[in-house]
């Protein structure tokens, strides 16, 4: 009985020791010559292996140290891909039975370069088996099951868990003027029950770079079927502070998905933006409709439906809710607000005030190149502005435009604050109609492309800054001749006609009544700011007498008890210069005094004619005619 235990004993010692053996006993590596050529083929690229064997601790299988993937010649002579070792771990108690059951998987420090030349060829674009040479003549389509049907892909990931140890990945940029280089490092990854008729669960993280970005990504899927359907699945991603969770399911060709993140502020993103202050995305929802695998050759905004789309911007105390879709290849977005203060948006505005916009409402849309804002309304100090615009995309660059607007009720005062005018400021209730077109949003591109009309009037305001009668007074050397002490000018009505082209608004039809003068003229005013209007200015007769009486010879001037000035206002916007035309106003002088002297002939020839006037009237009567025309 002792000797059968000790020959038990024995055997099992042998066998352990024969199995612990084996990895040495077996050399794996004389097969390379017969699978090499074959991964090397259905890779299209050269491979290198230093080593294989089988492994008995800690688990039963086979491990592959120094595995190496060489780029495309064409790319790069440096590896494409390398791993320090794959591990592939099998069952014990199904290999018994004579079945292969793959436990685990696992592939330690794989390092992979992604490169773009600079043609802007990836060079991932030429792995694979090199395809056959083109038939003479078209043969007709017999759809062909893959090889191996989607059953075989599943028994190679029949796996209880695959795992990625470490690792980098490697993108680099070579067809950009700056080339740039991005990695993934810090690899995790976890696959688990990958199995027909289960869900796997997977988790991955890694670190963006060179932001330092951490990035997670966990959830589950399935359950796997023969089709690889999914039923369901959801994730949840992680960007640095930014969580996004992803729902849904695809089945058929057929993805519904929906996408959804509480919070996400530009100050977490790996880019810098350029604004001065961050801004917040709140309850984002999102529901995604898209067949797959995509069609080659759709548009951007083909690729998928997206049904609803609802998000809040938040900008310091602004709030604007947007809704949206996409379907059937347009965009639509609508945007609300009831209050924005321009001190919350976080870009820098040319404003020495900020301003409070009200019941905020656009609408706008975009299919293929047509992009169209279709109504844009909000209420602006105490007035109402509506606009419509569209632009063309991608025909040209910058894209054309052409808009309309129109303001109702706008106080002109507070606006121009906000707007810091230095010297000269106007207030009044404004109404303007617009309609413009152009192309590019700079102002070189603006000088020279915009063009358009446009229609103002402005109600019961004044002119800050300057009095026009103390200048007219100045210009002509008359004290007094405003009673107005303040540096300003009412008015009760302003209107004219706008036409923008070239750089240059050409006055038209310029129309403006004041207690003391009625101005009517046109001129230019250029995008720098620089005038050059011609007015005629029609005194009131109190003005127009005060005048008279400080300067004789303007008397002669005067029609109706009123004197009309040729005045001319040149220089800029905030240092405007006034000229009297004294040309023209010494023509209308002539004017005035020939046709006084033309009547007083005609009145003294018909009396002598008819008898009533004697010779030694006539002397008298000049002298009247000279002391009207002179005053003395």
């Amino acid at each position: 009985m002792m000797k059968i235990l000790l020959g038990v004993v024995l055997v099992l010692v042998l066998l352990v020791v024969l199995v612990l053996a084996l990895p040495f006993l077996i050399d794996l590596n004389k097969y390379q010559d017969h699978y090499r050529p074959l991964i090397e083929e259905a890779l299209n690229r050269k491979i290198a292996l230093k080593d294989i064997r089988l492994t008995i601790w800690p688990r039963l299988g086979a491990r592959v140290a120094g595995f190496m993937v060489m780029d495309d010649p064409a790319f790069s002579s440096d590896p494409f891909a390398s791993l320090a070792a794959l591990e592939v771990g099998i069952k014990l108690m199904p290999l018994l039975s004579g079945k292969v059951v793959v436990e685990e998987i696992t592939l330690r420090d794989p390092v992979i370069t992604v490169l773009k030349n600079k043609q802007g060829l990836l060079n991932v674009s030429t792995i694979g088996p090199k395809g056959p040479a083109k038939p003479e003549a078209p043969k007709p389509e017999v759809p062909a099951a893959p090889a191996g049907g989607p059953l075989q892909a599943l028994a190679l990931l029949a796996v209880d868990r695959v795992a990625i140890v470490g690792g980098k990945l490697t993108y680099q940029d070579q067809s950009t003027s700056k080339p740039t280089d991005y990695v993934i490092d810090h690899l995790e990854f976890l696959l688990q029950s990958v199995h027909l008729g289960e869900s796997p669960t997977l988790h991955l993280a890694a670190t963006l770079q060179p932001f330092k970005l951490p990035v997670t990504l966990d959830g589950s899927f399935g359950p796997l079927v023969e089709t690889m359907d999914l039923q369901q699945f959801r994730f949840d991603l992680g960007i640095g502070k930014i969580m996004l969770n992803l729902a849904g399911r695809a089945v058929g060709g057929l993805l519904d998905a929906r996408l959804a993140s509480p919070f996400i502020s530009s100050a977490d993103l790996p880019m810098a933006l350029p604004l001065t202050k961050p801004v917040q995305v709140k309850d984002l929802r999102a529901t995604v409709k898209a067949t797959y695998p995509p069609k080659e050759g759709l548009p951007p905004l083909e690729l998928a439906e997206v049904p609803n789309l609802s998000l809040a911007v938040v900008m310091g105390d602004s709030v604007v809710d947007v809704k949206g879709s996409v379907l059937g290849g347009r965009a639509t977005m609508t945007a609300s607000s009831p209050r924005i203060s321009t001190a919350d948006v976080p870009v820098a505005l040319p404003l020495k005030k900020p301003l409070e916009i009200q019941d905020l409402l656009l609408e706008a849309g975009l299919k293929g190149e047509d992009a169209r804002l279709s109504n844009l309304s909000f209420h602006l100090f105490n007035g109402q502005a509506k606009a419509e615009a569209g632009m063309t995309l991608g025909s040209s660059a910058p894209p054309p435009f052409n808009g309309k607007a129109t303001i109702q009720g706008l106080q002109l005062g507070p606006a121009l604050q906000a707007l810091g005018t230095d010297k000269v400021s106007m207030s009044g209730t404004a109404t303007a109609q617009l309609n413009v077109g152009g192309q590019g949003f700079s102002m070189p591109d603006l000088t020279k492309t915009l063009a358009g009309t446009a229609r103002l009037a402005v109600r019961d305001g004044k002119i800050e800054g300057i009095n026009l009668m103390q200048e007219i007074g100045t210009v002509l050397k008359v004290a007094g001749v405003s009673s107005e002490r303040v540096n300003a000018t009412l008015f009760s009505t302003i209107e004219t006609d706008l036409a923008v082209k070239g750089g240059m608004v050409a006055v038209q039809r310029l129309l403006m009544d004041s207690h003391d003068f009625r101005a009517t003229g046109n001129g230019t005013v250029g995008f720098d700011q620089a005038l050059n209007l011609a007015l005629n200015l029609n005194l009131s007769e109190a003005i127009s007498q005060k005048i008279a009486r400080s300067t004789p010879v303007v008397k002669l001037a005067l029609k109706d008890g009123r004197l009309a000035l040729p005045l001319k206002i040149t220089g800029t916007v905030q240092a405007p210069s006034y000229q009297v035309d004294m040309k023209a106003l010494g023509g209308r002088v002539q004017e005035q005094v020939k046709e006084k002297v033309e009547k007083k002939v005609e009145e003294a020839v018909e009396g002598l004619m008819q008898g009533t006037t004697k010779p030694e009237d006539l002397k008298k009567q000049g002298k009247e005619l000279l002391k009207d025309l002179f005053g003395r």
